[in-house]
This record gives C-alpha cells, structure tokens and sequence, in this order.
C-alpha cells in the first residue's frame, strides 16, 4: 500500500489481546493482525503505513480506557463509541469474531463519522473521582444487604432491630436486641458476630469516604459551587462534575439534560409522533444522584427558589414523580451553566450569559481536543 494513501483503523480491544484490522478508502481491509492491549505496539503497526495517512482509529468503549489516551498522545486520531450503537452496525455480519469486529469498526469509523456514535473519554481525575464513588456505591449496597439480613433474623424470633449509622452503634443495638430476647426466654442460636463486624467494617469505610469526598468537593471550585443550590450536596456535585468532565463539550447547555438521559424519547414516523418516557441514557449514577437532588429540594429545602416555586407548581400539573425529573433537568442545566460562568447559586438564579473558554482562561484548543 503507498504511504499517502488514506486509511482507517479499527481496534476490537480485550482484556489481553487487541484484534487491529487497517481499511482504505474503498473499504478494502489491506492489513489484519492480533497484538497486545497495549498502546505501544499497535503504534508501532500503524507507523509502518504512515501516521499522516490515518484518518481515524475506531474502538469501542471499555477495556482500552487507557490505551485510547496512549495513542492519542503519540498523535494518533482516536474515536472512542458507543458499544450499544456499534453493536448494531456490527451485527450486520453473520459471524462475530474479532477480526470481524475489527473490520467492522474500521467501516464504522469510515462511514458513519457523524452518527454521534462517539464517546467522551475522561480525564485522569474525572476517573477516578467516578471509581470513588462507585466504591462507595458497592459499600452501601453490601452495608444494605447485611442490615436486612440481620432485621429479618430478628424479626424471626420476635425481635426489632432499629439501624443506626454511628461508628460501634450497631454491634451495640445487636447486643441490646439479643439481651432484651433472652430476658423473654428467647435464645438465638447463632453466631451473629461475623455479620456484625463486616456491618461495622463497611460503616467505618464509608464514614471515611463520606469526609474524603467532602473534603475533595470542597476544594474543587466547580463543586463547591453546586453545592451552593438546595438540596445539591457533595457526592451530587462530585457525580456530576466527573460525569460531564469538561463542559465546554456542550454547546448549548441544554444539551446536557439528552446527554444524562433526562429527555423524553421522541417516536416519529409520518403521521405518527409520541413522546415516550426519559431515556435513561447516559451514567444512570449521575442521574440518579441528581434525581434525588431535586427530591430533597421539592420535599425537604424550606428556603424558596425559582427553581423550587416551578417545580411545585410543575407537581400539581403533572405528578411529582414526573416534576422531580424535570427539576433534576434543570438543576443539570443549570449546574453547568455555573460551571462556566463561576457564579454561585441565587434564589432568583436566571441563565446569564457564560464565558468562553479564552475568557475562563482556558486554551480553546486543549478543549476542542479534549
């Protein structure tokens, strides 16, 4: 193949192997090969046909997080997708094998440049604060389950257990619980203490990751000013900000409220158009975060707002399930409507005009290629 030619590339990533397939412009692939889920020698391929000639390196979201931003930095212009939609356009092969799949994200990244296919890859810092939270997010689940294990033990053998979140307050109530059965001749006959000390262990974790992320969302400008709206606290504003990475990737601020799946699907064909529900799309954590949010400012914020006045209002009209979704959307516009103006949250708060990127001090060509 010359060297000037133009070609695309598509990567099928696993968790050791990484199956490359090389494609001109007539959808011929010219090269197929299997190396390692390293960035390095898939570099290494690539440079024996030319850098300049490549016009876009397709991989699907997943395994190869840190290897897309290894062959970005080496210049290389890496497409990350969307595996639900890829999945689709993959399947029009009878056989799924990973050349197929790498061929076939090569076509992808050949054909279907403006499908919005495309998927943001986060920032260092942004993944991480998102593997926080989702630790913290397993915690409660498994501190969740071993509560409800205990409280259904009790309940067998007439007892009440109340839970409580306080460091040693549950080994306590347990101990209290079990001295109240044995004064009304009730015994339990087994060995409680491995629940309670894993229920102790995770309590303690999470105590500890709840002043961590404090402490984190404080010192990060753009969460500490969400946490400037009622009912934002912050793992709300920590969630969102390592969710959205960079805001200046939405050009109307709007558009955040499609990207966290917080808009009504829309259906039409003809003479047929229906709105559906919300379509969940996006980081279903981050939505739910926001979702609550706005709960606890309908429900429990008494401070008044424009925000809250319209959602109340919005509840008596439609529902308040269906109005807390609404002000969840609201509060994600306007949580980054803030981020890029670096103003605080006002009761009275309305859309005012935000700054560019060369105004925040920012270099417009690091955002465009984030």
């Amino acid at each position: 193949m010359p060297r000037y030619q133009r070609y695309w590339v598509g990567l099928d990533a696993g968790h050791l192997e990484t199956a490359i397939c090389l494609v001109n412009s007539d959808g011929h692939a010219f090269f197929e090969a299997k190396t390692e889920t390293r960035a390095a020698p898939i570099r290494d391929i690539l440079r024996r046909f030319g850098v300049e000639p490549v016009q876009s390196v397709t991989i699907e979201a997943g395994v190869g997080t840190q290897m897309v931003r290894d062959l970005r930095s080496y210049g290389f212009p890496v497409q990350v997708v969307d595996v639900r939609k890829s999945s689709k356009f993959l399947a029009i092969r009878r056989q799924k094998t990973d050349a197929n799949d790498a061929k076939g994200l090569a076509d992808l990244g050949r054909l279907a440049q403006a499908t919005g296919t495309q998927v943001y890859v986060k920032p260092i810092e942004h993944q991480d604060i998102r593997i926080m939270i989702n630790i913290r997010r397993t915690l409660l689940k498994h501190r969740a389950k071993i509560d409800a294990l205990l409280q259904s033990i009790f309940r067998l053998h007439g007892g009440s257990l109340k839970l409580l979140n306080g460091q040693g307050s549950l080994a306590a109530e347990v101990a209290n619980q079990q001295r109240l059965l044995r004064m009304s001749g009730v015994n339990i006959g087994i060995d409680l203490d491995p629940l309670v000390s894993m229920g102790e262990a995770l309590r303690s974790h999470i105590a500890d990751m709840d002043r961590e992320m404090r402490t984190m969302a404080a010192t990060i400008p753009a969460c500490a000013g969400f946490q400037t709206i009622p009912g934002v606290g912050p793992i709300t504003s920590l969630s969102f900000y390592s969710a959205v990475g960079d805001p200046y990737r939405f050009k109307h601020n709007r558009d955040v409220g499609p990207y966290l799946g917080l808009t009504p699907t829309l259906y039409q064909s003809g003479v047929t158009a229906r709105r559906g529900r919300i379509s969940r799309h996006g980081n279903k954590l981050t939505r739910t975060h926001l979702v609550t949010a706005a709960t606890v400012l309908l429900c429990s914020i008494q401070a008044e707002s424009s925000l809250r006045s319209w959602g109340l209002q919005l509840a008596k009209k439609i529902g308040f399930l269906k109005a807390r979704v609404a002000v969840a959307r609201k509060l994600a516009v306007l949580m980054i409507t803030m981020w890029k103006t670096g103003e605080p949250f006002a009761p009275d708060y309305r859309r005012p005009r935000f700054l560019q990127p060369e105004e925040a001090g920012l270099d417009p060509v690091q955002i465009s290629g984030a």
